[in-house]
């Protein structure tokens, strides 16, 4: 659907139980929002005109088009989850469909290459076929009534459907648009499903060439075209044109009916054709071919039978998808069942496919074969559902499956920011001694007492935890896989209970084999923050604890099993206190890694940790130096993920940040453990290509915001808020935080790029500022003249005192003051800037703050910034303007949803939700300025670190 836009003046904030939070579109009939309903979703509210309320006739036609589209297959129309007609403001609920209509589509981008088109006709071609079969007349398809969603094309606004039934007249007043109406549509003519025939002809005459087939014009010289003139069809593929000359026939009872124009599309007048023109046959074991099912004879159908839809059969090895699902079932794959049909469709009848040959013989031989060749890859997808490739741009691939080929080897990238994405220099080298430096005292060498990203990386290689992240580039970096276990948990109790296997032979450096025991005890010592105070606290947050419990330390008899069990020496289980579908990241910090009881000293662990990993310690002094060494008990055979290159590892802690800034670039040492902290580094590296070339600057999950806090007057009035978004220089904030090669990526949502559940948001300007919509949003809050404001920021920090400056500048524009007001660390983060009690009290509207998550997915990130219920009225909230029962609601669904895609997208509509609602301005994701030593091999930067992937790294 169109991008929603902010509610307009005048616009109700309520329809029935749901509220509006954004304007979608107008009609003759009414009007679309984007709505939430009670339970938190999405979706589109089409409420009937104000001055239509009373006409009993509006209301009967809203009722037929909500009857309407029910009546229609829900993956080829806008589900309608509800329709009230009878209150004061009639309405429609119905799905939203997260994507731009054809119309827009094809206006800012051109017209689709043959391929896409070729796609899109069998999309469309299916969802008309389905509406006829429901006994439905659309009279107004058009390219703006074809939405291009993520899951396939929807077909939408029924509002001036009819009904096939008797009750309902074919033949009345001209309705439609005028471009794509059928000739018998300016007639006293009956107008049934031929018409949405010529005008799903049309529609693709205007996708293929970007102009509908009679041209535009006012509606008497297009009227008269579409009566007596011909198609303009030139620039529409050879392999279409005779088809869509056919539907665009001016006698109706000449075209070919929807399911014809289908079978048409799909092949169904003969037996494929070899491939010819442009499009060849897809290579064995290529996607393409993956996706073409066996070949089967499809089932018989009686003559004259009308059905050309029915329901497909349950594909083998598959459960039916539920009733409330979108999308019909998977396509079969190449391992289905021999009987399994090739299409969804029943075979035509004896009148059809004389119909059909005739069409085959209008397109001629060449033209058929270049669609069949087209669609055999596709008809799947488009029958049974599986529509993603319609979200793919023209002439993208499409995804490879693991059984394909690999791609021919191309030569490593090399230079500048090659590593964001890439691995440079790879290699398979062992050997070397492997230098890193850092400008900070290590707090513990102790994998359960530490809380820094860098040391959490270092740890990985003395250490290893039940999972991990696959060493990886860019988002594959992402991925979980099984470290300690041999894969990742599993889910059961529904998410509330988790059980790891370990793999089969680990061993400790002494030769000693490690158990389940150790890794229950490892969880369990990390546990309250008596002796281990430094790690984090997520195991004490979800696990089932007895009440009480302080940690092993402080309670060492408590009976923890109703929190981690081990059954047997290579099972760990989990019981939580309410679902988590994330907790395989939870599982792979290094509080996991196994520590036998008997070994356990404590706070001085840290002196020699036991490893587990490929590298034990040869020496450490704590705070400031560590070097690792070869353990010769790791086997590379229980362990896929490290290669352990490097002999030796010698790592300095608390140098000066000059002293590790020189021996990077000498090459002295290979790796800054504190990466991108060097004040200097950056432009020295920007004035050197040399220094330029073995640098990256990654966009890394750290994210810098604006929080607008809705108890203060005048943010209570979404539109103010709006106002501080239209008003705000994007590129000035942006700039506060750093230039150059510091410069980050202007936010458009809370989740940075390196987060899964992130999706691309557009709601707002990302530029210098919109001083026109500021001042008409402040209009709409009834604050014409502006308003003063009072934001805070913490003194130490220049760039939020930059940004809060440059914020203040640009919402000056446009009448609003704001007060500038420096606080201290302390205060700004765990006193006043952290308690809304002292913010409503002082009337603090605006507060500059910063937000990074301990692994990249929502659930660390988003609860944090979001959540209503973890504001602490007077204690330390880093939640301090977002108080959305609906986003509440979601939340609690993601942190449950145990599938990783379904919980992407739940966090994905978090973060959409919030920005709706204009409670948090998000500044930039910070760009990380990282230089790779000179020797480095298998260079690549991991999502969950910020950083270079140290497990993968060794020395040329």
């Amino acid at each position: 659907m169109p991008e929603p836009r902010p509610l307009r003046p005048g616009d109700p904030e309520w329809i029935g139980p749901h509220r509006l939070v954004g304007f979608i579109g107008e009609g003759g009939q009414g009007v679309v929002y984007l709505a939430r309903t009670p339970e938190g979703e999405r979706v589109a509210l089409k409420v009937l005109h104000a001055r239509l309320s009373d006409d009993a006739h509006a209301k009967r036609r809203f009722q037929r088009e909500a009857d309407a589209a029910r009546r229609v297959a829900p993956f080829c129309t806008a589900r309608v989850l509800r329709a009230d007609v009878t209150g004061d403001r009639p309405y429609i609920l119905s799905e939203y469909v997260d994507g731009e209509s054809l119309q827009q589509v094809v206006t800012r981008e051109g017209p689709r290459e043959e391929y896409a088109l070729v796609r899109l006709a069998v999309a469309t071609a299916t969802a008309l076929a389905a509406i006829h079969r429901a006994g439905i007349v659309h009279r107004d398809l058009k390219p703006s009534n074809v939405l291009l969603g993520p899951d396939g094309p929807r077909v939408i606004d029924f509002g001036i459907a009819r009904a096939l039934d008797a009750a309902y007249s074919l033949t009345t007043d001209l309705v439609g648009t005028p471009a794509y109406m059928a000739p018998e549509q300016f007639h006293e003519q009956e107008v049934g499903p031929a018409g949405d025939v010529f005008a799903w002809a049309g529609t693709m005459v205007f996708a293929a060439t970007g102009r509908p087939p009679f041209g535009l014009g006012n509606l008497a010289v297009v009227m008269r075209r579409i009566l007596v003139a011909e198609p303009d069809l030139s620039g529409v593929p050879e392999s279409l044109r005779p088809l869509l000359e056919a539907a665009l026939t001016k006698d109706p009872r000449s075209r070919p009916g929807s399911s014809d124009v289908l079978d048409m599309l799909l092949g169904a007048a003969g037996g494929p054709a070899p491939a010819a023109g442009p499009f060849p046959p897809p290579a064995p074991g290529s996607a393409a071919d993956d996706l073409t099912p066996a070949p089967a004879p499809p089932p018989p159908r009686a003559p004259g039978s009308a059905a050309a839809f029915p329901a497909p059969a349950p594909l083998p090895g598959r459960a039916p998808v539920p009733a409330r699902s979108s999308l019909p079932s998977p396509a079969p794959s190449r391992e289905s069942s021999p009987t399994t049909p090739s299409t969804g469709f029943s075979s035509p009848s004896p009148a059809r496919l004389g119909r059909l040959d005739r069409f085959a013989r209008l397109a001629g031989t060449a033209g058929r074969r270049r669609i069949l060749t087209v669609v055999s890859v596709l008809v799947a997808a488009c029958v049974l559902g599986v529509a993603t490739w319609l979200v793919l741009p023209s002439g993208a691939p499409a995804a490879v499956p693991r059984s394909a080929p690999k791609p021919t080897t191309k030569p490593a990238p090399t230079g500048f920011d090659a590593a964001s994405a890439s691995v440079v220099n790879p290699s398979a080298r062992r050997g070397g001694t492997m230098r890193f430096g850092a400008g900070f005292v290590a707090d513990s060498f102790d994998p359960g007492n530490t809380y820094y990203p860098s040391l959490w990386n270092v740890a990985r290689l003395y250490g290893r935890s039940l999972t991990m992240y696959r060493p990886a580039p860019g988002a594959g970096g992402r991925e979980l896989v099984g470290d300690l276990a041999e894969g990742l948990g599993v889910p059961s109790d529904g998410g509330r209970t988790w059980t790891y296997r370990l793999r089969a032979g680990l061993k400790y450096e002494d030769g000693t084999p490690i158990v389940a025991a150790d890794v229950k005890h490892a969880v369990l010592r990390a546990i309250g923050k008596d002796t281990l105070s430094r790690g984090p606290y997520h195991f004490e947050e979800l696990l089932n604890l007895p009440s009480g419990y302080r940690g092993y330390f402080a309670s060492p008899k408590a009976d923890t099993d109703g929190a981690i069990r081990t059954p047997d020496d290579r099972t760990v289980v989990f019981h939580l206190r309410k679902p988590h579908g994330a907790f395989d990241h939870v599982a792979q910090v290094p509080q996991t890694m196994p520590v036998p009881e008997a070994k356990d000293t404590g706070a001085a662990y840290e002196k020699h940790v036991l490893s587990s990993g490929p590298y034990e310690f040869e020496s450490a002094e704590r705070g400031k130096r560590l070097v690792l060494v070869r353990n010769p008990h790791w086997s590379a055979a229980t362990d896929p993920n490290r290669r352990a290159l490097p002999d030796r590892y010698e790592i300095t802690f608390d140098m000066d940040q000059d002293a590790v800034d020189k021996g990077l670039v000498s090459g002295d040492l290979d790796l800054d453990l504190d990466s991108g902290a060097s004040a200097n580094l950056p432009e020295r590296i920007a004035a050197d290509p040399a220094l330029r070339a073995r640098a990256d600057a990654p966009t890394i999950g750290w994210l810098r915001y604006v929080a607008i806090n809705p108890q203060v007057l005048p943010f209570d009035n979404v539109a103010c808020r709006r106002a501080v978004f239209a008003a705000a220089d994007r590129e000035a904030l942006r700039d506060a935080y750093g230039r150059g090669l510091r410069a980050g990526t202007i936010a458009t949502g809370l989740l940075p790029p390196t987060i899964s559940g992130h999706r691309p948001l557009n709601l707002y300007q990302t530029g210098k500022g919109d001083v026109a919509g500021a001042r008409g949003q402040l209009a709409a809050c009834g604050r014409p003249g502006g308003f003063a404001a009072t934001i805070i920021f913490r003194a130490a920090q220049p760039a939020e005192r930059k940004a809060a400056e440059a914020l203040k500048t640009a919402l000056g524009r446009v009448g609003i003051r704001l007060t500038l007001r420096g606080l201290s660390q302390a205060d700004h983060t765990a006193q006043h800037g952290g308690s809304p009690s002292y913010l409503r009290k002082e009337k603090i509207g605006l507060s500059v703050r910063a937000w990074t998550a301990d692994w990249p997915e929502g659930a660390s990130y988003l609860p944090y910034l979001a959540d209503s219920r973890e504001i602490l009225e007077d204690g330390l909230s880093f939640n301090v303007s977002v108080r959305l029962p609906e986003v509440d609601y979601l939340i609690d669904q993601a942190g449950a949803e145990l599938d990783p895609g379904r919980r992407e997208e739940l966090w994905a509509r978090v973060d959409r939700a919030v920005m709706e609602q204009a409670v948090v301005l998000p500044v930039q994701w910070d760009t990380r300025v990282l230089l790779r030593g000179e020797r480095l091999t298998n260079v690549h930067v991991s999502h969950a670190f910020s950083d270079y992937d140290y497990v993968d790294l060794g020395l040329s």
